[in-house]
């Protein structure tokens, strides 16, 4: 069952998500699911990272957009539990997630692989070298 989110980011940030998308060959709401999934698996390890701040206001100038997700119930259930916990609304832990998946990535602690996986054509595993395995 598709959900509808709404996410709200300034210019910079909606186009570096549009760019890693488009170099991970997925659609936009695609990544931002696997950023909520990326997200639900960090939860239960204890990063300082995975804390919502709270003082985020909605950017001044910022465009809020309404996607459509994949969202596994029990993983949409823990994010609004995790709202719930850190006092804020359920869109802003999505928000939150999906610059933590942003970050992760650019410091490679998800492995392409995964984001490729997730695409229409993974094509064949790689091994180390760069060759196909």
């Amino acid at each position: 069952m598709k959900d509808e989110i709404n996410m709200t980011f300034e210019e910079f940030g909606w186009r570096s998500l549009e760019e890693r998308a488009a170099q991970q060959r997925v659609g936009l709401e695609e990544l931002v699911a696997l950023a909520l999934s990326h997200y639900d698996s960090e939860l239960s390890s204890e990063r300082i990272a995975t804390d919502v701040p709270r003082f985020r206001a909605t950017p001044a100038g910022g465009e809020t957009r309404t996607l459509e997700l994949e969202v596994d119930e029990g993983r949409k259930r823990r994010l609004q539990q995790e709202a719930e916990r850190r006092g804020v609304a359920p869109e802003r832990v999505y928000e939150h997630a999906v610059l933590l998946f942003l970050a992760d990535l650019d410091a490679g602690r998800v492995a392409e692989r995964v984001v490729r996986r997730a695409g229409s054509d993974p094509g064949p595993p790689q091994s180390r070298h760069g060759t196909s395995a």
